[in-house]
């Protein structure tokens, strides 16, 4: 009866102990909930467009969102959400201009993309809810907003895994410290993504129907999204959007969702024609050097937002080399130089007769040749100078130099950093520079030098 009652109590303390650990570690619960932090828009702008993907901490590449956006007005301010070091305000390819921001405490980077305008610069030290940059849509974006996230890593200086979902690593308050801002959520059950299944067939000009008071306006498609503004009875209001049951309203600076029940249509949207073009191009022509970079540029304008721009450089007979690369923008002005430019290598190029295409279609479907040029790579008549691999200060030989300039690259040390010498530091041949490449350049030293 005692080993009875001994094996009872064990039990009973072991769940004890169990239900003692959940409640101080609550399972799926963030570690971070009672760190508060500024909304990094201001308070209106509460409408995220896309979540945060938690399979980016297990397939690091870009089909994962890796933060959240949130919509927000061209010009409107960014801020800081906690007080730490600025590691880094400058263009980042496909995040376009982006501040990046320590904080030495937490042990974690926030990031803050596609911004129009930079108030800051690395070094600095910023206080929670300074202004560090200005809301755009540089880079790889759809729209005016901000790409906000939080990660433990940087390589080469962009955000690597581990990330964290923004939305529940921190607690958030308004740029007063008075109000507690919670961002609404928009999403189905079980889902990562705001469910929509909006379109522009009942894009036009309405009033309300049916009100005496006003019409709420909402932070999501249903009644239970919080109110973020109201539409006055008989007032007139612009829809972009709309199921038939909910509609995307804009009505004095606010933009939100309505009740289609309550509202009635004056005047239809009217119907934009297709029309496409590109200006300010740069394009090969004729013989170009082997080995030789080249600068792609045009500024691409659309009637109907850009849907895809394709292209790159092809072999005589048609097919694709792999200096080809494709963009989804979604807006009514694409500017080459912000992608391909930086992702289309002529120097890679071997001689041989290509042509160089770029393609882009719109919201119609309709498809616009915008750059079709014919040039070839002769044969290089003088001997050629092998370049070593590695040799990142062109002194003609490796030495450990060269593996101080990748290694201060890699920790962001150093900002300058050119076009050559990134080719010449991929040194696995894998298209990136990581810090797999130190190890190899580190290697071929010693090969070198003993």
């Amino acid at each position: 009866m005692k080993n009875v009652i001994k094996r009872a109590a064990a039990v009973l303390l072991v769940m004890a102990m169990l239900f003692t650990v959940q409640i101080c570690a609550p399972f799926g619960g963030s570690a971070h909930a009672a760190v508060y932090a500024v909304w990094p828009t201001d308070p209106k702008y509460k409408n995220i467009t896309t979540y945060f993907n938690p399979q980016r901490n297990v397939n690091d590449v870009s089909g994962y969102h890796n933060a959240i956006d949130i919509e927000a007005a061209g010009g409107s301010n960014i801020y800081a959400a906690y007080g730490g070091e600025v590691i880094s305000a400058d263009w980042k390819g496909a995040y376009g201009n982006m501040v990046i921001i320590y904080h030495e405490d937490l042990k974690v980077y926030t990031f803050y993309a596609h911004a129009s305008q930079l108030n800051t610069s690395a070094g600095a030290k910023v206080k929670q809810g300074d202004i560090i940059a200005k809301v755009g849509s540089t880079g790889e974006s759809s729209g005016n907003h901000l790409h906000f996230g939080i990660c433990d890593t940087l390589l080469g200086g962009y955000p690597a895994r581990t990330y964290y979902d923004p939305l529940s690593y921190f607690s958030y308050s308004d740029n007063s410290g008075n109000t507690t801002v919670t961002p609404p959520s928009t999403t189905a059950p079980g889902t990562t993504t705001p469910e929509c299944s909006c379109t522009e067939d009942y894009a036009g000009t309405y009033t309300t129907k049916n009100v005496v008071t006003y019409l709420n306006i909402r932070s999501g498609h249903n009644t239970t999204s919080s109110i973020i503004g109201s539409i006055p009875a008989n007032a007139v209001f612009t829809v972009t959007k709309g199921n038939g049951e909910w509609a995307h309203v804009e009505y004095n600076g606010v933009k939100g969702y309505a009740s289609m029940a309550y509202m009635q249509l004056k005047e239809k949207a009217p119907e934009v024609e297709s029309d496409m073009k590109i200006e300010n191009t740069t394009v090969p022509e004729g013989e170009l050097p082997k080995g030789k970079s080249f600068s792609v540029k045009g500024s691409i304008t659309s009637n109907l937002p850009i849907t895809k721009v394709y292209g790159g450089v092809y072999f005589r007979s048609g097919e694709a080399t792999s200096q080809c690369v494709e963009a989804a923008p979604n807006t009514l002005k694409y500017d080459l130089s912000t992608y391909f430019d930086q992702n289309i290598r002529f120097s890679v190029l071997n001689e041989g007769e290509y042509t160089f295409k770029i393609t882009a279609e719109d919201k119609s479907g309709k498809s616009y040749e915008l750059i079709s040029s014919d040039f070839y790579i002769a044969k290089d008549k003088t001997e050629p100078v092998e370049k070593i691999k590695g040799d990142l200060n062109s002194d003609d030989k490796l030495n450990v130099s060269d593996a101080v300039i990748l290694q201060s690259y890699l920790l962001k040390n150093s900002e300058s950093f050119k076009k050559e010498q990134y080719e010449n530091s991929d040194m696995n041949g894998d298209g990136e520079v990581d810090v797999f490449d130190l190890i190899e350049l580190k290697k071929a030293i010693v090969n070198a030098t003993s």
